[in-house]
């Protein structure tokens, strides 16, 4: 008998306008990893942090989870894991070279060795430089645990419905030292499964959904700047029981965010939606190369001052990265292979 497992169930044909929200997402996290804005604009960390990464995780939770094979779960997982470690090998050589080459050899392959497999935001941070590769492997263990949470059936709720109202409980420097960035799953898992539920009802083309989500979202994004940076998930800077409002806030905000880009999409012009559609559907090349871009055009080789300009520019090169690497397949199929047999024999199965 084939061996099975649970996989998400992904449409072959593609939703322009869930491309296009995954676009606005990784726009505005590559607003958020932007210090010269960031410095300058006390907003963007409160909007962005709010609701960007962890839609990002959300999203995965927009089909349903289905049967497949255990070598296509092991494809699946793959495709995240080839360039988490890829991105992460290439950084801690650069980052030890360049920058932190004060500490011993010896030290710096455990640091690396500690990244690659207990893949912590803290670890990460240390031996890359940057934290933002906790997000590959946070999404990997993503679907294992709402795979093995499926077997249980309901007791699954109760178990997400705990974690959510406590793992704010814990110490800020223990969770960045969490192994796959877990404390963000114990956050996210029980909003995603409501979201699961929740994504047909809420881009329903009616003018009454379309007029509630897109509000609520506006309205949302408005009261983060009041509310302050009060979530930083990778950060370990999450509420708890103790402030139910905030866990309220931010559960509504990723719930009704793509919702609201979503509804707010379809009344844009059709060449608006296509380009943050580009965008979504190279998410990952974007995501992975747009802080070194940032880094070499205005710390490397700073030819770059102009907060807005650095935040065009990173956004422009990273594009441009991303339609080379497309132009280039054997390059693309290397470093973003969607299958081991893709990599081993440079083939598409």
């Amino acid at each position: 008998m084939t061996q099975t497992l649970i996989q998400l169930n992904k449409n072959t044909s593609r939703d322009i306008y869930l491309d296009a929200v995954k676009g606005f997402l990784i726009l505005c996290i590559i607003l958020e990893h932007n210090s010269l804005l960031t410095t300058q604009y006390d907003w963007i960390r409160p909007f962005s942090d709010a609701f960007a990464a962890g839609c990002f995780l959300i999203l995965t939770f927009v089909w349903p989870l289905k049967e497949t094979s255990l070598a296509n779960f092991i494809d699946k997982n793959f495709s995240y894991w080839w360039p988490f470690i890829g991105f992460i090998s290439v950084t801690s050589i650069l980052n030890f070279y360049l920058y932190n080459n004060s500490i011993q050899f010896n030290d710096a392959i455990l640091n690396y060795f500690n990244a690659i497999f207990l893949a912590s935001p803290h670890a990460i941070k240390v031996s890359s430089g940057f934290m933002y590769f906790w997000f590959l492997p946070c999404l990997c263990f993503l679907y294992l645990i709402r795979r093995t949470l499926n077997n249980i059936g309901n007791y699954a709720y109760l178990i997400a419905l705990i974690a959510w109202l406590f793992v704010g409980e814990l110490d800020d420097e223990l969770l960045t030292k969490t192994p796959f960035s877990l404390h963000v799953i114990a956050f996210i898992l029980p909003v995603g499964l409501c979201y699961n539920r929740l994504h047909k009802k809420l881009i329903q083309p009616t003018f009454l959904m379309r007029a509630f989500t897109i509000a609520l979202f506006i309205a949302c994004s408005i009261s983060s700047y009041f509310i302050g940076w009060k979530l930083f998930l990778a950060g370990g800077i999450i509420p708890s029981i103790q402030q139910p409002a905030l866990l309220l806030f931010y559960s509504v905000f990723m719930l009704i965010a793509i919702p609201g880009i979503y509804n707010s999409f379809c009344l844009l012009p059709m060449f608006i939606t296509k380009f943050f559609a580009f965008m979504g559907k190279h998410s990952m090349k974007v995501y992975l190369f747009h802080p070194l871009v940032y880094i070499s055009i205005t710390q490397f080789i700073p030819i770059v001052h102009s907060p807005l300009l650095s935040f065009l520019y990173t956004i422009g090169f990273s594009l441009l990265i991303a339609f080379i690497m497309v132009k280039l397949p054997l390059i693309d199929k290397f470093v973003f292979p969607r299958t081991i047999s893709a990599l081993a024999f440079n083939r598409k199965l």
